[in-house]
C-alpha cells in the first residue's frame, strides 16, 4: 500500500497551503481549522476523496502541529500567560470531547445535505460579522488605563488561586516590551467549553472561540493572547483527535495529507511569532474575522449549491 496517495504537484500544493495556514495561524492565535477545511473541502474533496468528517478530524491533525510550533516559538518569545492558559484548559478539554462525539453522530446521519459544512459555515459567519462591528467600538471603550490596579482586585491577590476571578497580570517578553493588564476569568474560562466544543466539532481548534474571550471578555493584548490560545489548542487538541479516532479508527484522519501540510505549518509557524509584536492588535482582530467570512461564504455556496467559487 503507497501512504501518499496522491501526485507530485498536489503534495507541493498542500506543502504551499501548509505554509499560508502556518503564516495566518499564529498570527491570529487560531490552530488553522479555519482555513484547513474549507481549503480541504473546496480543493480536494473530490480530487483525494475527502468527506466533512474525514476532512475536519484530518484538520486536527494538522492543528496539532501547527499549534506545538507556533506555542515553541511563542515560548521563546516569552509572551504566553500560562496561568490563563492551563485555566482555559481545564474547560476546553471536555468541550472538545463532546463536540468530536457529537461531530461523529452527524456524520453517521444520512442527509441530502452536508450537516457539518452548513453548521460550519453559519457559525464562522455570525461570529465574525458579530466581531467586526464591535472590535472598533470595543478599542475605543477600551479603558486605557489598565495599569490602575483598584483596592478590590488587590484584595483579589491574596486569595487562594481557585478563588481569583479578576488577575492583575505583567508579562515582559524577550524584545523588552512590559504587558500589564488585567484578566478576569469569569464568564471567561466558562465560554472556554464553548471554545473546545466547537473546535472538536467542526476540526478548528477552537481559538476561533478563545481569541475573542481573551481579547474582549478577558480585556487581554491581543500579542498575548494568541499566544496563550495556542497554548491552549495545543493542549485540548489531542483530546478532540483522541476521540475521532477511538470512535472511527486511524482511519478517520488522512495522515499522509497530515504530515506534508504540517511540514509547511511548522515552517511558516516558527517565523512569525517573531514579528507578531510589531502588529496593532485591531489589525490582528480584524484580519481574523475577514477571513473568517470569506472561508464561511465560499463554503456555504458551495455546500448549498454545488459550485466552488
Amino acid at each position: 500500500m503507497v501512504f501518499f496517495e496522491f501526485s507530485v504537484a498536489i503534495g507541493f500544493s498542500l506543502f504551499a497551503l501548509g505554509l499560508l495556514v502556518g503564516t495566518i495561524a499564529p498570527t491570529f492565535g487560531i490552530g488553522g481549522g479555519l482555513l484547513n477545511v474549507p481549503l480541504l473541502l473546496l480543493i480536494y474533496s473530490n480530487v483525494l476523496e475527502l468527506d466533512t468528517f474525514t476532512a475536519t478530524s484530518t484538520s486536527l491533525g494538522i492543528i496539532f502541529f501547527t499549534a506545538l510550533s507556533g506555542t515553541l516559538s511563542y515560548a521563546r518569545e516569552k509572551r504566553i500567560d500560562y496561568r490563563i492558559a492551563f485555566s482555559f484548559v481545564l474547560f476546553a478539554v471536555p468541550g472538545a470531547i463532546a463536540g468530536s462525539t457529537l461531530s461523529k453522530w452527524l456524520s453517521e446521519k444520512k442527509y441530502k445535505i452536508d450537516t457539518l459544512q452548513i453548521i460550519f459555515a453559519v457559525t464562522m459567519i455570525t461570529i465574525a460579522l458579530y466581531k467586526i462591528t464591535t472590535i472598533f467600538v470595543a478599542k475605543y471603550k477600551k479603558n486605557n488605563n489598565n495599569e490602575e490596579i483598584i483596592k478590590k482586585e488587590e484584595i483579589q491577590e491574596d486569595r487562594p488561586w481557585w478563588k481569583q476571578t479578576v488577575l492583575v497580570r505583567e508579562i515582559t517578553d524577550r524584545h523588552g516590551n512590559v504587558h500589564k493588564y488585567k484578566a478576569k476569568l469569569v464568564p471567561g474560562v466558562f465560554i472556554a467549553v464553548l471554545g473546545g466544543f466547537v473546535g472538536g466539532m467542526l476540526g478548528l481548534g477552537g481559538g476561533v472561540v478563545f481569541m475573542p474571550i481573551l481579547t474582549m471578555a478577558l480585556g487581554i493584548p491581543a500579542g498575548i493572547a494568541a499566544a496563550t490560545s495556542t497554548l491552549t489548542i495545543l493542549i485540548a487538541n489531542p483530546f478532540a483527535i483522541g476521540t475521532r479516532i477511538f470512535s472511527s479508527g486511524w482511519g478517520t484522519v488522512r495522515w499522509d495529507i497530515v504530515i506534508i501540510w504540517a511540514l509547511g505549518t511548522v515552517i511558516a509557524a516558527n517565523i512569525v511569532p517573531r514579528y507578531i509584536h510589531k502588529i496593532k492588535s485591531e489589525w490582528i482582530l480584524s484580519g481574523f474575522w475577514l477571513l473568517a467570512v470569506v472561508a464561511a461564504i465560499r463554503l456555504l455556496i458551495k455546500v448549498l449549491t454545488g459550485i466552488a467559487i
